[in-house]
C-alpha cells in the first residue's frame, strides 16, 4: 500500500472526486452504533460478514477456504437468533468458545489487515459475540474488517493504478476503488436502514424478517 499522505489532504482530493474517506465513515458509523441497541449492532455485524462470507462462497469449491466456510453454520445461527430463535444464541455461545479454544484462535495473528482469510472469519466471530452481548467495539471492528478486506480486494484490481488521473495521489486513487466505496456507501445503508426500521428488532411482537431479509439481500449471492 503507498504510504498515507495527510488524512485532510486525501480527504479533499476524495470530496473533489465526490468519494468517501474511510475515516469519516468508520467516525459515523461508530456514533450511529452508539445509540443503537445491542440486536441492531448484531444485525449491522452480521450484515457486513455476510458480504465476506458469500464473496468466499462465490469463489470455485477448490478455491474455498476451510478456515472461512466453517462459519457459514455459525453466521446462519447468528442470523436466527436475530429472527428470534431462542435457541440460537446456545448455539452461538458453544460456536463462540470452540473458537476461543482453537488452534485458528490461539496459533494465529488476528491483527494483519492484509489477511482476507481473518477478515472474513473474524467479522462472523464478532458478529456472533455481538448477538451474545450487544457490545459497540465488536459491531465496529466488524465494520473495520469490511472495510479492511474491501482494500485488498482493490488491491488485486492491476488495471486500477494505471488508471490514476495524474492530480490524484496514489493513496487516495486506492481509497477511490469502486469496492472499496461499494463497502464504506453498503455500511451507511445499512446503518440508515437499522435506524428507520431496526426498532422492530428488539419488539418479539414486530415482523424482524422484513429488516433481515432486507439487510440479507444486499449482500449479492
Amino acid at each position: 500500500m503507498p504510504v498515507p499522505v495527510r488524512a485532510d489532504a486525501t480527504r479533499a482530493e476524495l470530496d473533489r472526486l465526490g468519494l468517501s474517506h474511510f475515516l469519516d465513515v468508520r467516525a459515523t458509523a461508530r456514533r450511529i452504533l452508539e445509540s443503537m441497541r445491542g440486536p441492531q449492532r448484531a444485525a449491522f455485524a452480521a450484515a457486513v460478514a455476510e458480504r465476506l462470507l458469500r464473496a468466499e462462497e462465490r469463489l470455485p469449491p477448490r478455491e474455498r477456504r476451510p478456515y472461512v466456510v466453517t462459519w457459514r453454520p455459525v453466521l446462519d445461527t447468528v442470523w436466527r437468533g436475530l429472527a428470534g430463535d431462542a435457541l440460537a444464541p446456545r448455539e452461538v455461545a458453544a460456536a463462540v468458545a470452540r473458537f476461543y479454544m482453537s488452534p485458528d484462535y490461539l496459533g494465529r495473528r488476528h491483527d494483519d489487515p492484509a489477511d482476507a482469510e481473518d477478515h472474513a472469519v473474524m467479522a462472523s466471530f464478532y458478529a456472533a459475540e455481538c448477538l451474545l452481548h450487544g457490545c459497540l467495539d465488536f459491531a465496529s471492528w466488524v465494520g473495520w474488517r469490511g472495510f479492511d478486506a474491501a482494500t485488498l480486494r482493490a488491491a488485486g484490481d492491476t488495471t486500477w493504478p494505471h488508471r490514476r488521473p495524474a492530480e490524484v495521489s496514489p493513496f487516495t486513487w486506492e481509497l477511490a476503488h469502486p469496492t472499496v466505496q461499494s463497502e464504506l456507501e453498503q455500511q451507511l445503508l445499512d446503518l440508515e436502514l437499522l435506524s428507520l426500521e431496526g426498532a422492530a428488532l428488539v419488539d418479539e411482537h414486530a415482523d424482524r424478517q422484513h429488516v433481515l431479509a432486507h439487510l440479507q439481500s444486499r449482500s449479492p449471492a
